[in-house]
């Protein structure tokens, strides 16, 4: 053995030495794993639709080769179109929310605040969110959750919960919103639903409408009352009724509703459908005096069932909130 191999294979022997006393490295977190993977994710996303771009600005260049000066001015939009813009903004904070741009650094998020695309947004235990986004969608998210806007339709859930709202049906044409997740992909038809990662998989619960989930087994679709679960390749169903307690964090991070100038009758199909409830005439008196009582002030910082006591308390109306209803009924001259 010459003197080069002695002093390698010495090195190679002092180094498995070092190796052996320091020992493994430690594992990284669940959270430190779910936060690398949003975040490449996110990437990995941005840069291929800046390459589609691309290539649809130079496709679209060629075309264009004998145009006129402003029309090419017209093709390079596309490429002016992968800056980061304003695609949600926050409608209610509760707690430590915190959002990362980027650069690595995570600030505190504050109500009202703008966010752009590609900015991760994560919840402490003591955290949740709702953000409407630019398309009218409007997200909350859960404690413990860490998710990515990718643009205005589409978002990476990377862990916790996210629930969707796309507004009720026939308020306003459904906007596209697609939830990524590491089990699949979660369109709505038209619905509330959410989606949450559990340490089997996925689950995804639909309150109102339905949602169609594309996975490893196919694309799944769940209605209403409906609660399917997606671990190791399998795919359950069980059944979800709109006002389970599963659904109780929701209300804690509701968005303010406006009341003022609203009746008694918008007010309540805005708190029943919140809750999962029906609202319920006693007679058609109560419904009648719900039509025509217009309210004034505020239910800021309320949930729901709150709001409807505090609002109707006003009113010459009684309220009765039980499981599945909130009953309504004229007082007796």
């Amino acid at each position: 053995m010459n003197e080069r191999s002695r002093l390698d294979t010495a090195d190679d022997a002092n180094l498995a030495a070092l190796l052996r006393k320091v020992g493994p490295r430690p594992a990284a977190t669940a959270e430190a794993t779910a936060e690398v993977r949003t975040a490449v994710e996110a990437e990995w996303r941005t840069t291929v639709a800046a390459r589609q771009r691309r290539r649809r600005f130079t496709g679209w260049a060629m075309a264009a080769g004998v145009a006129v000066a402003a029309v090419g001015v017209w093709l390079v939009r596309p490429l002016v179109q992968t800056e980061p813009h304003v695609v949600a903004s926050l409608a209610r904070v509760v707690g430590n929310v915190e959002q990362n741009r980027g650069d690595g650094r995570w600030t505190p998020l504050a109500a009202a605040a703008s966010v752009e695309s590609g900015t991760r947004l994560r919840t402490a235990a003591d955290g949740r969110a709702a953000l409407r986004l630019a398309n009218g969608v409007e997200l909350r998210l859960d404690a413990r959750t860490l998710v990515a806007l990718d643009d205005s339709d589409r978002a990476t859930l990377g862990k916790g919960a996210v629930y969707v709202d796309s507004g009720a049906p026939g308020s306003a044409p459904d906007a596209d919103f697609v939830l990524e997740t590491p089990a699949g992909d979660v369109r709505h038809l038209g619905t509330q639903y959410e989606a949450r990662i559990t340490d089997d998989g996925l689950q995804v619960g639909v309150r109102e409408g339905r949602v169609e989930v594309s996975s490893a087994s196919g694309n799944i679709v769940a209605d209403a009352g409906e609660r399917v679960s997606f671990a190791g390749g399998q795919v359950a169903r069980a059944t979800l009724a709109p006002t389970d307690a599963d659904w109780n964090w929701v209300a804690g991070v509701t968005p303010p509703f406006s009341i003022e100038g609203r009746s008694v009758e918008a007010f309540l199909v805005w708190a029943a459908r919140e809750t999962g409830r029906t609202v319920v005439y006693t007679s058609g008196e109560a419904a009648q005096q719900s039509r025509s009582v217009t309210l004034r002030g505020t239910v800021e910082g309320l949930t729901p069932d709150e709001a409807v006591q505090a609002v109707l308390s006003t009113t010459s109306l009684q309220t009765e909130i039980g499981p599945e209803h909130i009953r309504v009924k004229a007082d007796s001259p």
